[in-house]
């Protein structure tokens, strides 16, 4: 988690099975950079803990007794706290997965995700203020996205050059840097250069995120 400051991140985990959160919390305290500082079994008790210790993470279970995860979320949102939110299932609807994201989510994990991966997802939605979702998702979220009113970028939409609305438009198509340089008679270096550059610029680290990003800036049309 290289983009962390020496000061810990304080997350709340919500998720009703006690075992899986007690392995969670081992996880997270592996790294020295993070403080689990509350755990809730149900979507009421983390509205509560997220009010009374404001912390910088909420790791969410979507399917939860009482009140939901999703709803959870989008109470949370309503009452304007600061918290981020990384998503966490066993199952991987798409439905609910998007609305997950809607409700104000910033990322979502499998609860089967590796360590590495949890923590490249802490790093980018909270270190660096970018939407995650995990390298075997990135084929799907064009389907996904473009059907959704996902919005996970409120500032202003960047402007971008007709060559790289070509770039955008063709990764979206899932296009590999070799195929989108042949297909506008560009090298690949140069290709990748753009990508480079267009990634940076929408402030994203994969695929997905450049991908929801181009859907919820309107630059791919539905």
């Amino acid at each position: 988690m290289h983009g962390i400051k020496n000061n810990q991140i304080s997350i709340v985990i919500a998720d009703d099975h006690s075992f899986f959160r007690e392995g969670l919390v081992k996880v997270l305290h592996m790294t020295g950079m993070v403080q689990v500082v509350g755990e809730a079994s149900n979507g009421q008790e983390l509205v509560d803990l997220a009010q009374q210790l404001d912390p910088d993470l909420l790791i969410v279970d979507i399917g939860m007794p009482v009140l939901n995860g999703i709803d959870a979320v989008k109470k949370i949102r309503e009452q304007g706290l600061r918290a981020r939110v990384i998503a966490l299932s066993m199952h991987s609807e798409d439905a609910i997965i998007i609305k997950m994201l809607e409700a104000g989510a910033m990322g979502y994990l499998d609860k089967n995700t590796s360590k590495e991966e949890l923590f490249e997802a802490i790093d980018s939605v909270v270190a660096h203020n970018r939407v995650y979702f995990p390298a075997s998702t990135n084929a799907h979220m064009l389907d996904l996205l473009s059907t959704s009113t996902y919005k996970p970028f409120p500032d202003e939409a960047l402007v971008f050059t007709d060559r790289e609305l070509e770039v955008i438009h063709l990764v979206c198509l899932e296009f590999s840097n070799k195929e989108i340089a042949n297909q506008l008679q560009l090298s690949q270096r140069t290709i990748e250069t753009h990508r480079v550059r267009i990634m940076e610029r929408m402030n994203v680290k994969s695929v997905a995120g450049l991908v929801a990003y181009a859907y919820s800036n309107g630059l791919i049309k539905k």
